[in-house]
């Protein structure tokens, strides 16, 4: 159905005209999300949204029944009603999933009592989730979801100002339970109350160098004490993957002839075979191979290591304070494939980031890297980590 410009008024309205098709629809740019759809018969007011992927429709009324000034108010109303506490719809159909407290919401969310499909949290998400609802929204536990407005939602983030990341990490479990409570009911519930809340900016930490311009982070790993930890931080380093991709990592994944290395399940679930440095060939062919199958394998057999945490100048894991954590090598490999000349959708394919690009151009585009381009990233690496070292001397010397 096409869309006509007009301006409401009296006259104009009363020459609005039927042009075929179940009706024509008029728009006046004064006033957003209403609408007047004309028919054979009757001319009739609507409210219309787009939400969460498509456009709901409310009937306000009929002209000339219901004047101009009537309709843009009442369509002002309903759309600080959608606003605020989303949009419910119902339908006749059987409902397989009644009304539930947020409580229930939350366990149907870690457990995946919904829908087999849901994401598998792991056992450290859940304990955060758990524990950020009981801290700051038990008295929000048996209350119907329904009833949790984004009123609510935006007044006890903002109570939360003192403790940013604690406010940011409650937005993050309420809006992840409301999500799945979108995605795998099939009953018309349409309520999100963290819509459009604001959280507050995550604190911004800059790359630490040194006096030359050096990030000391080939310095730093190459004083690691454990030297399977220490190949895992270069791995890390030179392929710019995620630490749990990095953790899972086995030997029949990794062909070092043909240099490249399979990562069976990415964040989105998708298989996808990356080209390797010269650098990580060499890193990979130098690991201690304590394990058939596991490429890092921990203190235990047949275990692979456990994460990483930041590392001080000496190599020692610290709390805080350190110079180099496992995200960072993330943040260094995308900062050396730019000064390599590297595209925007090429740095996210070489990384493994679960979007290359925008839309659905993403979808097809495979084996953006090569050889020759993982070769030029590590050589930014090793110009923006030097004095040059070489992966032998890395992975012998402590």
């Amino acid at each position: 159905m096409a869309t006509l410009e007009t301006t409401f008024t009296k006259g104009t309205l009363d020459k609005a005209v039927h042009k075929g098709g179940a009706a024509t629809r008029y728009r006046d740019p004064r006033y957003p999300n209403l609408y007047m759809e004309v028919g054979a018969r009757s001319k009739t007011w609507r409210y219309r949204k787009f939400w969460k992927g498509r456009n709901f429709t409310e009937t306000l009324g009929t002209w000339p029944q219901m004047a101009v000034i009537e309709a843009a108010q009442t369509a002002a109303e309903t759309n600080a009603r959608v606003e605020d506490a989303g949009v419910t719809q119902h339908s006749d159909r059987p409902r397989n999933a009644p009304e539930v407290t947020l409580r229930a919401a939350f366990q149907q969310h870690v457990t995946q009592a919904l829908d087999p499909r849901q994401k598998k949290l792991t056992d450290t998400t859940v304990a955060d989730y758990e524990g950020v609802l009981r801290c700051h929204a038990a008295d929000w536990l048996e209350l119907s979801i329904s009833d949790i407005s984004r009123q609510m939602v935006n007044e006890r983030i903002k109570s939360l100002s003192d403790t940013p990341p604690t406010a940011t990490k409650l937005l993050r479990a309420l809006s992840a339970i409301y999500g799945t409570q979108l995605a795998y009911r099939d009953d018309g519930f349409e309520h999100d109350p963290t819509y459009r809340v604001k959280g507050y900016e995550a604190a911004h930490r800059e790359l630490l160098f040194d006096e030359a311009k050096r990030w000391p982070a080939l310095d730093a790993i190459a004083k690691v004490p454990n030297l399977t930890r220490r190949a895992a931080w270069l791995t890390l380093l030179f392929t710019g993957f995620r630490m749990r991709n990095v953790r899972e990592l086995r030997w029949q994944d990794i062909d070092l002839d043909e240099r490249v290395l399979t990562i069976p399940r990415l964040k989105n679930g998708q298989k996808r075979t990356f080209p390797l440095s010269d650098m990580a060939v060499e890193v990979l062919r130098l690991t201690p191979r304590s394990h058939d199958v596991i490429v890092f394998e921990g203190r235990h057999h047949g275990k692979s290591i456990s994460n990483l945490r930041q590392i001080d100048r000496d190599g020692n894991d610290v709390d805080n304070g350190g110079v180099l954590r496992p995200h960072d090598t993330r943040h260094l490999f995308s900062s050396a494939a730019a000064k390599a000349g590297l595209s925007g959708p090429m740095i996210n394919w070489m990384r493994g980031d679960v979007t290359i690009m925008r839309g659905a151009a993403g979808r097809y585009m495979h084996d953006l890297g090569s050889h020759e381009v993982a070769n030029a990233v590590a050589q930014q690496i090793i110009a923006k980590c030097g004095p040059e070292t070489t992966i032998d001397q890395l992975l012998t010397v402590a």
